[in-house]
């Protein structure tokens, strides 16, 4: 997997998986126009969201619907981001109340200075239809 190294494009991709789930999302399709992060290995301190127009936050849901506690530490971040294309994807497990909830509340948090663009949903690890589905949508092409 490629990761950043310092601002390379306009995009970046910044993910936080617990079971592995959304890192392999990320990790099967083609992120080549893409600056990735993956949250897990990085302390909260040390984020920085950058000055990328586009956005892509990736998060599993945990409990009743939240992101990980890894995103309350950064809520300060989060609620500083303004002007930004967002687009929000994660796992989660259709058998609970909420599903995907982590999106609903990031989506809250960040949608009154930015523009939210998209929201993708996934069951459990990324299946052959749900890769092609957010590849179409990081070329640009949904």
């Amino acid at each position: 997997m490629r990761v950043a190294m310092g601002l390379t494009c306009n995009k970046a991709i910044y993910f936080y998986s617990m079971s592995g789930n959304t890192k392999a999302l990320v990790e099967k399709c083609d992120t080549t126009d893409y600056d990735l992060y993956n949250m897990a290995l990085i302390k909260p301190e040390d984020l920085s969201f950058g000055e990328y127009e586009t956005l892509f936050i990736g998060t599993s849901t945990v409990g009743r619907g939240v992101p990980h506690t890894y995103f309350r530490e950064i809520y300060g971040k989060l609620i500083s981001l303004e002007n930004r294309n967002i687009g929000l994807f994660g796992s989660g497990n259709s058998i609970y109340d909420v599903y995907c909830g982590a999106l609903d509340v990031l989506e809250e948090l960040l949608s009154s200075k930015n523009n939210v663009i998209l929201k993708f949903k996934f069951e459990s690890y990324p299946t052959k239809n749900v890769l092609h589905q957010f590849q179409e949508i990081l070329r640009g092409d949904k």
